[in-house]
């Protein structure tokens, strides 16, 4: 377990793991899994994303810890002037400080409230970050109707990432359908996509994906079967690191 300062100066921890042949001569991706409400590094760890084929050999993988915010519980704070933009900042710094890393390659995946972080993270840092998987998430919207009222526009970054997008085809027990599609809309905003999209091929049975067309920057968006429930689908962990490698090339 490796520690850093957040943006309050309080020390926070994170898991890192490091490929068991580490060379210290070889460019490493690197890939944050931010977990959801009520959670911790060792809930993310066990989703497995390093498990995946070739996940573990060819990257490096951060599991962060959140903490308590506001009266919500233990989470992120997923706002443009919060203290976890520096936390996730600190740790870029110190893993680029002690490892082979590939600054190209800078992955990022959350579920849930995990999945608002990544998205402030896509708004506030997508210069820095090459590739978003967002999951079953809603972001922060004033209006969950209006896309527009999302917390953190306008979006400072230059660049908006690629971004795999996968949630219940009907809502879940956590967020009603209209929130997917309020999240959706931002997606297409942030990347420049028509309202236009394409079927793709998905290995996961329950999924039914789509591309956007037009789009700046790849946008993929995934519904399954809401009986899954406010959880992630069968095959996330391969689905989650077929698209970063996708975008490794």
């Amino acid at each position: 377990m490796l520690s850093t300062p957040d943006g309050n100066k309080h020390t926070r921890t994170f898991l890192a793991e490091i490929p068991a042949d580490y060379d210290a001569s070889r460019l490493y991706a690197l890939t944050f899994v931010f977990h959801g409400s009520a959670g911790s590094s060792s809930v993310s760890y066990s989703w497995g994303l390093q498990r995946a084929a070739g996940a573990s050999a060819s990257g490096i993988f951060v599991f962060p810890d959140g903490i308590g915010y506001k009266q919500y519980g233990i989470g992120w704070d997923d706002t443009n002037a919060g203290y976890d933009l520096p936390f996730f900042d600190n740790m870029l710094r110190d893993l680029e400080a002690g490892y082979c890393i590939d600054s190209s390659r800078v992955f990022v995946a959350g579920f849930s409230w995990g999945g608002d972080f990544a998205i402030a993270l896509a708004c506030n840092r997508g210069d820095e970050i090459r590739a978003v998987a967002a999951n079953s998430t809603n972001d922060e919207f004033k209006d969950t109707s209006n896309y527009l009222t999302y917390q953190n526009l306008p979006c400072p970054t230059r660049r908006h990432p690629p971004v795999r997008f996968q949630h219940a085809e009907e809502g879940d027990a956590a967020y009603p359908p209209p929130d997917f599609a309020t999240t959706s809309k931002l997606f297409q905003y942030l990347n420049s996509c028509t309202a236009q999209s394409t079927p793709v091929r998905s290995s996961s049975r329950p999924d039914s994906c789509v591309s956007y067309n037009g789009c700046s920057s790849e946008y993929i968006e995934c519904s399954f079967d809401r009986k899954i429930g406010h959880a992630l689908p069968p095959r996330w962990a391969e689905e989650t690191w077929a698209f970063f490698t996708e975008h490794s090339k």
